[in-house]
């Protein structure tokens, strides 16, 4: 996540491209959603990553991934990507 400058489109396409090579192979993996968290809590911007952790239960891959994507650009659009939270203020 950090080579992606955390951006989350991003990421969600390479964890997309990485899935689509294993399917043709009928690999499964049992530890994708615990990885995809690890990606998505590498993310610097702390609203994000107080957003990615409320999802963390109950969620299916694509929704995660669909919800992580909005928030991100939503972030985006606002300015408020990266930006500092009280603490780090």
């Amino acid at each position: 996540m950090t080579r992606l400058d955390g951006d989350v489109t991003q990421l969600n396409f390479f964890i997309k491209g990485q899935l689509d090579e294993l399917r043709p192979r009928h690999v499964v993996s049992n530890d994708i959603m615990v990885n995809r968290f690890k990606g998505y809590k590498a993310i610097t911007d702390s609203q994000l990553k107080i957003y990615i952790t409320q999802k963390m239960n109950n969620l299916s891959e694509d929704l995660l991934m669909t919800l992580a994507k909005n928030k991100y650009k939503m972030l985006l659009r606002s300015g408020e990507w990266k930006a500092l939270n009280d603490d780090q203020k």
